[in-house]
């Protein structure tokens, strides 16, 4: 078999790329009819924030709305993180003046964290109130198969349980995803085929933050293990959340209190188990629901147990250069550490001013954040001083006691086991 040239596979893709932009369009028709995304003319804000995504959205649902009628709304949430971010916003207010639809805005306010767990907050509390505000029941979002793909990875990483492994849903309550089968290349296909130029968020290619650094890093991996592998896992999200709506359904007519017959709760299967005490509990860890299977007696809100270590310190003139802040031994600067040291595990509502952050983040963004799974979180010894948490083993040391130029004395931390 003779091999094409580089340039005639090159044409060759790009000709089958634009076949498949062309009929992009029908195949989101398609998807809304078959899983029911909307229904005939419904109300539908559509989050635009001016990137690919959501602007093929916004494009396309312009497009099918002949087969598809609905009564569209376009709204922007300026998160404010970047001084030009005014221009997407205005960008996106004249593409909605354009095609004829109603314009909503909104920005974060200035005290706003700047964590990916506290921006989604107050945009989707931002898309909500725009909903109510416009009698709308659905609230469209730009999510695609490789953020469908991203998501799963990130659970699985996490330690989720099938719920988390789910995914995304294509309609979610309020909350629809039309584009959910559909790529980025194609969606990039798309936008040329259409002539539209999106705007590019830099922070999107941000090492520091989780999903970036899954872009960058682990999916060219999974990509050059098996080409067909992201859709492959799109298909997994798609087959566990069937199974978790099942698991849903087994227990819609189950009593709450069902836990409290020891006999009848122990003869159903542990998934089952699992799943009624996770929708008593929603918070519960992994830990928490296994001691409730059991019938032990779950640790009352707001307990800080002391784990079964202790921690050693000694001070020391160790190589700043040979350690690092997710090493299982910590450095200090000894002068600054406020004595006595204690150790406990993580309580609702703790934070710590982690290495490189100028502000406290809250101990459950710093733990996703560093990939522990979730059923090791609660375990895991904290080692505070007098004044906070001043070293996570394996994940952080605090940003206000780390080992500077300026430091005299290292306090060399480790932790031992009784």
């Amino acid at each position: 078999m003779v091999e094409q040239p580089a340039h005639t596979r090159y044409v060759a893709s790009s000709i089958l790329a634009s076949a498949i932009s062309m009929m992009l369009p029908s195949r989101v028709a398609v998807a809304i009819s078959l899983h029911q995304i909307f229904t005939p003319g419904e109300r539908v804000v559509v989050a635009v924030s001016g990137g690919p995504d959501s602007l093929a959205l916004l494009s396309i649902l312009r497009e099918i709305l002949p087969a598809v009628p609905l009564h569209l709304t376009v709204a922007h949430f300026d998160h404010g993180w970047r001084p030009e971010s005014h221009e997407e916003r205005d960008f996106v207010a004249s593409m909605a003046a354009t095609w004829g639809y109603d314009f909503r805005t909104g920005r974060a306010r200035d005290e706003t964290k700047h964590t990916e767990s506290a921006a989604r907050t107050v945009r989707y509390a931002f898309l909500r109130q725009t909903a109510a505000d416009t009698g709308s029941t659905a609230i469209a979002l730009g999510h695609t198969q490789d953020d469908q793909v991203e998501t799963l990875l990130l659970h699985l990483l996490r330690g989720s349980g099938s719920r988390g492994l789910g995914a995304m849903r294509r309609r979610d309550g309020d909350l629809a995803r039309p584009l959910l089968d559909i790529s980025r290349r194609e969606i990039e296909a798309y936008l040329m085929r259409v002539h539209l130029t999106p705007r590019r968020d830099p922070s999107n290619d941000d090492p520091r933050f989780t999903r970036n650094r899954l872009r960058q890093q682990v999916l060219p991996a999974i990509d050059a293990f098996d080409p067909a592998a992201r859709e492959l896992l799109a298909h997994t999200a798609d087959i566990l959340g069937e199974e978790d709506r099942f698991l849903d359904a087994q227990i819609a007519g189950l009593p709450d209190n069902l836990p409290g017959d020891r006999s009848a709760f122990a003869d159903l299967p542990p998934a089952l188990q699992r799943r009624i005490i996770r929708r008593l509990v929603p918070q519960a860890s992994f830990l928490e629901i296994e001691a409730r299977r059991r019938g032990e007696p779950p640790k009352t809100a707001g307990q800080h147990t002391a784990p079964p270590v202790s921690v050693a310190a000694k001070t020391c003139n160790c190589d700043p250069a040979a350690f690092k802040a997710r090493d299982q031994v910590g450095h200090l600067d000894a002068d600054l550490v406020r004595l006595p040291l204690t150790v406990a595990t993580r309580r609702p509502g703790d934070r710590m001013r982690p290495l490189g952050l100028e502000q406290a983040k809250r101990l459950q963004d710093i733990l996703v954040d560093a990939h522990v799974p979730r059923h090791l979180r609660d375990s895991l010894p904290m080692v505070s001083d007098r004044e906070e948490i001043v070293w996570i083993p394996g994940v952080t040391v605090a940003e206000s006691k780390r080992v500077t130029p300026a430091t005299r004395r290292q306090l060399h931390l480790e932790i031992e086991h009784r």
